[in-house]
């Protein structure tokens, strides 16, 4: 008998090419969001830092008091943007994860029907094996017998 031979092994290759290709996507979109999160707290830092800095009212200047409530609004800015690019990149690792689970269970499907038809063809293989060792008795028995 042939060998087992899946007729659809391009597609679930390509399947998993793809399952591949959303994994790299999420861990893609996980490391932005990472950087996000170290920006912001970055921007938390140094916005303590600043207010720290404002609260010495003895040691600053009018002007200097001004420039640092100025920086004050301007990271409070960023830190906005910041956040609401985090919301963003969240929902990115959402959709990405998504879309792996999706494309996970495509390629899973497939595998399930290559062992399937693997098994089947193995049963095959044994029951003609099997016929073939029932006909070779069969007729060493005829050739005794007669």
């Amino acid at each position: 008998m042939a060998p087992f031979r899946f007729r659809l092994e391009q597609v679930r290759l390509y399947r998993k090419q793809l399952e591949e290709q959303a994994m790299q996507a999420l861990a893609q979109a996980v490391a932005h969001r990472n950087a996000l999160k170290e920006h912001i707290a970055a921007l938390h830092e140094a916005l303590t830092e600043q207010h720290v800095r404002l609260s010495r009212v003895e040691a600053l200047e009018a002007a200097e008091r001004w420039l640092t409530q100025n920086y004050i609004s301007g990271i409070k800015k960023d830190l906005q943007s910041a956040e609401i690019a985090l919301e963003e990149a969240e929902n990115a690792v959402d959709r990405c994860r998504i879309d792996l689970v999706q494309k996970a269970k495509e390629r899973g499907l497939l595998d399930t029907l290559k062992e399937k038809q693997a098994a089947k063809h193995l049963q095959l293989e044994h029951q003609q094996e099997q016929r073939n060792y029932d006909e070779t008795a069969t007729l060493r028995y005829k050739s005794v017998a007669v």
